[in-house]
Protein backbone atom coordinates (compact mmCIF):
# COMPACT_ATOMS: atom_id res chain seq x y z
CA UNK A 1 0.00 0.00 0.00
CA UNK A 2 1.08 3.47 -0.45
CA UNK A 3 0.32 6.53 1.52
CA UNK A 4 0.12 10.23 2.30
CA UNK A 5 -1.94 12.45 4.48
CA UNK A 6 -3.89 9.23 5.61
CA UNK A 7 -5.26 7.37 8.74
CA UNK A 8 -7.08 4.16 8.28
CA UNK A 9 -8.51 1.71 11.05
CA UNK A 10 -8.55 -1.92 10.57
CA UNK A 11 -11.28 -3.72 12.08
CA UNK A 12 -10.74 -7.36 14.37
CA UNK A 13 -9.60 -10.56 12.81
CA UNK A 14 -13.08 -11.71 13.00
CA UNK A 15 -14.43 -8.89 11.06
CA UNK A 16 -11.85 -9.29 8.36
CA UNK A 17 -11.88 -13.16 7.36
CA UNK A 18 -15.99 -12.27 6.79
CA UNK A 19 -14.86 -8.90 4.50
CA UNK A 20 -12.47 -10.66 2.82
CA UNK A 21 -14.54 -14.33 2.78
CA UNK A 22 -11.37 -16.14 4.60
CA UNK A 23 -12.38 -19.57 5.55
CA UNK A 24 -10.13 -19.54 8.72
CA UNK A 25 -11.45 -16.96 11.64
CA UNK A 26 -8.31 -16.39 13.43
CA UNK A 27 -5.94 -13.91 11.77
CA UNK A 28 -2.72 -12.85 12.52
CA UNK A 29 -1.87 -9.62 10.95
CA UNK A 30 0.82 -7.80 10.16
CA UNK A 31 2.70 -4.89 8.52
CA UNK A 32 6.15 -3.95 7.79
CA UNK A 33 7.28 0.05 6.95
CA UNK A 34 9.16 0.03 3.62
CA UNK A 35 9.50 3.75 3.19
CA UNK A 36 8.55 6.33 5.50
CA UNK A 37 7.40 7.27 8.51
CA UNK A 38 4.21 6.90 10.35
CA UNK A 39 1.88 5.34 13.93
CA UNK A 40 0.00 3.07 15.03
CA UNK A 41 -2.34 2.77 17.94
CA UNK A 42 -3.93 -0.36 19.62
CA UNK A 43 -6.78 -1.10 21.15
CA UNK A 44 -5.13 -1.31 24.93
CA UNK A 45 -3.97 2.32 24.16
CA UNK A 46 -0.91 2.16 23.09
CA UNK A 47 0.77 4.68 20.17
CA UNK A 48 3.76 3.60 18.74
CA UNK A 49 5.86 5.61 16.11
CA UNK A 50 6.89 3.44 13.35
CA UNK A 51 9.99 4.07 10.29
CA UNK A 52 11.26 1.76 7.57
CA UNK A 53 12.00 -1.79 8.79
CA UNK A 54 9.75 -1.98 11.60
CA UNK A 55 7.30 -4.88 11.43
CA UNK A 56 3.68 -4.58 13.90
CA UNK A 57 2.05 -8.12 14.46
CA UNK A 58 -0.85 -8.47 16.15
CA UNK A 59 -1.08 -12.20 17.19
CA UNK A 60 -4.91 -12.21 18.20
CA UNK A 61 -5.64 -10.56 15.20
CA UNK A 62 -7.09 -6.96 17.45
CA UNK A 63 -8.24 -3.88 15.35
CA UNK A 64 -5.84 -1.30 15.05
CA UNK A 65 -5.21 2.46 13.36
CA UNK A 66 -2.19 3.34 11.38
CA UNK A 67 -2.18 6.69 10.14
CA UNK A 68 0.75 9.49 9.78
CA UNK A 69 -1.48 11.68 12.22
CA UNK A 70 -3.63 9.83 15.01
CA UNK A 71 -5.70 12.55 15.70
CA UNK A 72 -7.98 12.92 12.52
CA UNK A 73 -10.96 10.51 12.12
CA UNK A 74 -9.42 7.66 10.36
CA UNK A 75 -10.84 5.36 7.54
CA UNK A 76 -12.38 2.12 7.81
CA UNK A 77 -10.10 -0.48 5.57
CA UNK A 78 -13.06 -2.34 4.27
CA UNK A 79 -13.64 1.37 2.43
CA UNK A 80 -10.36 1.07 0.67
CA UNK A 81 -10.08 -2.76 0.04
CA UNK A 82 -10.96 -3.84 -3.39
CA UNK A 83 -14.25 -6.48 -2.92
CA UNK A 84 -12.78 -10.08 -2.64
CA UNK A 85 -11.00 -12.35 -3.20
CA UNK A 86 -8.06 -11.05 -3.49
CA UNK A 87 -5.32 -11.97 -5.30
CA UNK A 88 -2.06 -10.73 -3.42
CA UNK A 89 -0.03 -9.18 -4.18
CA UNK A 90 -2.30 -5.97 -4.84
CA UNK A 91 -1.07 -2.64 -5.06
CA UNK A 92 -3.33 0.01 -3.29
CA UNK A 93 -3.11 3.88 -2.98
CA UNK A 94 -4.97 5.79 0.03
CA UNK A 95 -4.51 9.67 1.08
CA UNK A 96 -2.96 12.93 -0.62
CA UNK A 97 -0.72 16.15 0.70
CA UNK A 98 2.00 14.39 2.95
CA UNK A 99 4.84 12.59 2.94
CA UNK A 100 4.79 9.27 1.27
CA UNK A 101 4.90 6.04 3.26
CA UNK A 102 4.84 2.31 1.78
CA UNK A 103 3.54 -0.65 4.14
CA UNK A 104 3.55 -4.30 3.09
CA UNK A 105 0.81 -5.27 4.72
CA UNK A 106 -0.52 -9.33 5.26
CA UNK A 107 -1.87 -11.48 7.58
CA UNK A 108 -1.52 -15.28 8.57
CA UNK A 109 -4.65 -18.01 8.73
CA UNK A 110 -4.72 -20.11 11.78
CA UNK A 111 -6.97 -22.28 13.32
CA UNK A 112 -9.90 -20.33 15.86
CA UNK A 113 -10.14 -23.08 17.95
CA UNK A 114 -7.16 -23.37 20.18
CA UNK A 115 -3.35 -22.64 19.48
CA UNK A 116 -0.21 -23.89 20.91
CA UNK A 117 0.10 -22.13 24.63
CA UNK A 118 2.83 -20.84 23.43
CA UNK A 119 1.37 -18.67 20.51
CA UNK A 120 -1.75 -18.29 22.81
CA UNK A 121 0.58 -16.41 25.61
CA UNK A 122 1.77 -14.22 22.80
CA UNK A 123 0.74 -10.46 23.64
CA UNK A 124 -1.90 -8.70 21.66
CA UNK A 125 0.63 -6.48 19.86
CA UNK A 126 4.40 -7.08 18.64
CA UNK A 127 6.88 -4.33 17.62
CA UNK A 128 10.20 -5.72 15.73
CA UNK A 129 12.55 -3.12 14.13
CA UNK A 130 14.56 -5.69 11.27
CA UNK A 131 16.93 -2.89 10.92
CA UNK A 132 18.15 -2.27 14.25
CA UNK A 133 21.83 -3.22 14.45
CA UNK A 134 21.05 -6.26 16.99
CA UNK A 135 18.39 -8.01 14.88
CA UNK A 136 19.15 -11.51 13.05
CA UNK A 137 20.73 -11.42 10.15
CA UNK A 138 18.22 -13.30 8.37
CA UNK A 139 15.28 -11.28 9.71
CA UNK A 140 17.02 -8.28 7.71
CA UNK A 141 17.29 -9.65 4.60
CA UNK A 142 14.27 -11.47 4.52
CA UNK A 143 12.11 -8.26 5.28
CA UNK A 144 14.36 -6.86 2.32
CA UNK A 145 13.54 -9.25 0.18
CA UNK A 146 9.67 -9.08 1.28
CA UNK A 147 9.37 -5.36 0.04
CA UNK A 148 11.12 -6.52 -3.06
CA UNK A 149 8.83 -8.99 -3.97
CA UNK A 150 5.93 -7.01 -2.71
CA UNK A 151 6.88 -3.79 -4.64
CA UNK A 152 7.85 -5.24 -7.93
CA UNK A 153 5.33 -8.56 -9.03
CA UNK A 154 7.11 -11.06 -10.96
CA UNK A 155 6.58 -14.59 -11.82
CA UNK A 156 6.56 -17.32 -8.54
CA UNK A 157 6.26 -13.90 -6.09
CA UNK A 158 3.39 -15.00 -4.21
CA UNK A 159 4.75 -18.90 -3.92
CA UNK A 160 8.60 -16.75 -3.01
CA UNK A 161 6.23 -14.06 -0.51
CA UNK A 162 4.71 -16.84 1.12
CA UNK A 163 7.45 -18.68 2.03
CA UNK A 164 9.70 -15.15 3.15
CA UNK A 165 6.55 -14.16 5.40
CA UNK A 166 7.03 -17.74 7.37
CA UNK A 167 10.42 -17.28 8.25
CA UNK A 168 9.87 -13.97 9.30
CA UNK A 169 7.79 -14.91 11.68
CA UNK A 170 9.52 -18.06 12.95
CA UNK A 171 12.29 -15.68 13.34
CA UNK A 172 10.31 -13.30 15.27
CA UNK A 173 8.97 -16.18 17.40
CA UNK A 174 12.22 -17.56 17.93
CA UNK A 175 13.48 -14.38 19.23
CA UNK A 176 10.50 -14.79 21.52
CA UNK A 177 11.40 -17.81 22.79
CA UNK A 178 14.87 -16.59 23.94
CA UNK A 179 13.39 -13.48 26.09
CA UNK A 180 10.88 -15.52 27.62
CA UNK A 181 13.92 -17.71 28.56
CA UNK A 182 14.31 -16.40 31.91
CA UNK A 183 10.42 -15.72 32.57
CA UNK A 184 9.18 -17.61 35.05
CA UNK A 185 5.76 -16.95 33.77
CA UNK A 186 5.91 -18.43 30.31
CA UNK A 187 5.46 -21.49 28.25
CA UNK A 188 8.57 -21.93 27.96
CA UNK A 189 9.39 -21.86 31.66
CA UNK A 190 6.15 -24.66 31.81
CA UNK A 191 7.80 -26.72 29.34
CA UNK A 192 11.55 -26.92 31.82
CA UNK A 193 9.94 -27.04 34.78
CA UNK A 194 10.69 -30.74 36.58
CA UNK A 195 7.28 -30.94 37.37
CA UNK A 196 4.69 -29.29 34.58
CA UNK A 197 7.09 -29.88 31.80
CA UNK A 198 6.03 -33.63 32.87
CA UNK A 199 3.19 -32.98 32.95
CA UNK A 200 2.85 -31.94 29.68
CA UNK A 201 4.63 -34.47 28.57
CA UNK A 202 1.98 -37.21 29.29
CA UNK A 203 -0.64 -35.12 28.08
CA UNK A 204 0.57 -34.56 24.43
CA UNK A 205 2.25 -38.58 23.95
CA UNK A 206 -1.56 -40.10 25.45
CA UNK A 207 -4.28 -37.72 25.32
CA UNK A 208 -6.77 -40.41 25.12
CA UNK A 209 -5.78 -41.64 28.53
CA UNK A 210 -8.13 -40.70 31.41
CA UNK A 211 -5.67 -38.60 33.28
CA UNK A 212 -6.75 -36.93 36.64
CA UNK A 213 -5.26 -34.70 38.90
CA UNK A 214 -5.09 -37.00 41.65
CA UNK A 215 -2.90 -39.25 39.53
CA UNK A 216 -0.98 -37.13 38.57
CA UNK A 217 -0.28 -35.42 41.73
CA UNK A 218 0.90 -39.03 43.01
CA UNK A 219 3.44 -39.59 40.12
CA UNK A 220 5.27 -36.00 40.61
CA UNK A 221 5.01 -36.27 44.43
CA UNK A 222 2.62 -33.76 45.05
CA UNK A 223 -0.57 -32.78 46.46
CA UNK A 224 -3.09 -31.90 44.06
CA UNK A 225 -3.50 -28.43 45.15
CA UNK A 226 0.33 -27.69 45.24
CA UNK A 227 0.57 -29.60 41.02
CA UNK A 228 -2.78 -27.56 40.62
CA UNK A 229 -1.00 -24.45 41.61
CA UNK A 230 2.50 -24.58 40.08
CA UNK A 231 0.25 -25.61 36.43
CA UNK A 232 -1.84 -22.58 36.61
CA UNK A 233 0.96 -20.08 37.70
CA UNK A 234 3.27 -21.12 34.70
CA UNK A 235 0.60 -21.79 31.92
CA UNK A 236 -2.74 -19.83 33.15
CA UNK A 237 -4.79 -22.60 33.40
CA UNK A 238 -5.55 -25.98 35.34
CA UNK A 239 -4.37 -29.25 34.16
CA UNK A 240 -7.34 -30.27 33.38
CA UNK A 241 -8.29 -27.32 31.59
CA UNK A 242 -5.11 -27.62 29.69
CA UNK A 243 -5.51 -31.33 28.60
CA UNK A 244 -9.26 -30.66 27.19
CA UNK A 245 -8.18 -28.10 25.24
CA UNK A 246 -5.42 -29.65 23.80
CA UNK A 247 -7.59 -33.16 22.86
CA UNK A 248 -10.21 -30.56 21.15
CA UNK A 249 -7.35 -29.23 19.35
CA UNK A 250 -6.23 -32.62 18.39
CA UNK A 251 -9.91 -33.65 17.65
CA UNK A 252 -10.25 -30.38 15.20
CA UNK A 253 -7.29 -31.76 12.87
CA UNK A 254 -8.75 -35.11 12.45
CA UNK A 255 -12.04 -34.08 11.66
CA UNK A 256 -10.65 -31.52 8.88
CA UNK A 257 -7.56 -33.95 7.91
CA UNK A 258 -9.42 -37.33 8.39
CA UNK A 259 -12.60 -39.22 6.84
CA UNK A 260 -13.26 -41.15 10.69
CA UNK A 261 -16.10 -40.76 12.38
CA UNK A 262 -17.53 -38.23 14.91
CA UNK A 263 -17.20 -41.41 17.54
CA UNK A 264 -14.06 -42.65 16.52
CA UNK A 265 -12.06 -39.30 16.51
CA UNK A 266 -13.75 -38.48 20.20
CA UNK A 267 -12.67 -41.80 21.37
CA UNK A 268 -8.96 -41.29 20.26
CA UNK A 269 -8.53 -38.15 21.97
CA UNK A 270 -10.19 -39.66 25.55
CA UNK A 271 -14.00 -39.28 25.27
CA UNK A 272 -15.52 -41.96 26.70
CA UNK A 273 -19.04 -41.09 24.35
CA UNK A 274 -19.69 -39.21 21.28
CA UNK A 275 -22.39 -36.89 22.94
CA UNK A 276 -19.85 -35.96 25.67
CA UNK A 277 -16.90 -34.91 23.01
CA UNK A 278 -20.24 -32.66 21.12
CA UNK A 279 -21.16 -30.89 24.27
CA UNK A 280 -17.31 -30.22 25.13
CA UNK A 281 -16.53 -28.94 21.32
CA UNK A 282 -19.76 -26.79 20.66
CA UNK A 283 -18.53 -25.53 24.40
CA UNK A 284 -15.52 -24.09 23.09
CA UNK A 285 -15.95 -23.93 19.19
CA UNK A 286 -19.81 -22.53 19.16
CA UNK A 287 -21.03 -25.59 17.14
CA UNK A 288 -21.18 -29.52 16.40
CA UNK A 289 -18.22 -31.02 15.43
CA UNK A 290 -20.81 -32.31 12.50
CA UNK A 291 -21.20 -28.92 11.68
CA UNK A 292 -17.44 -27.76 12.03
CA UNK A 293 -16.24 -30.31 9.83
CA UNK A 294 -19.23 -29.73 6.97
CA UNK A 295 -18.09 -25.62 7.35
CA UNK A 296 -14.13 -26.37 7.03
CA UNK A 297 -14.96 -28.51 3.89
CA UNK A 298 -17.25 -26.43 1.92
Amino acid sequence: MRYSGWTVETESCYEFAETGQLGAKQIVQFHIIAEGRCWVQTTQGIRQALSSGDIIIFPHGDSHILGDCLERTPTPMTEILPDPPWEPPSFLAHGGGGDLTRIVCGFLECESLITHPFLRALPPFMHVSAFAKSTAPLLETGVRRIIQEADCSQPGSVCLLTRLIEVMFIEILRSRLQDQATDQASSLAALKDPIVGQVLQRFHSNPAYPWTVPELASQMSLSRSSLAQRFTQLLGHPPMQYLTQWRLQLASQRLQTSNAGIAKIAAQVGYESEAAFSRAFKRYVGMPPGAWRSQKSA
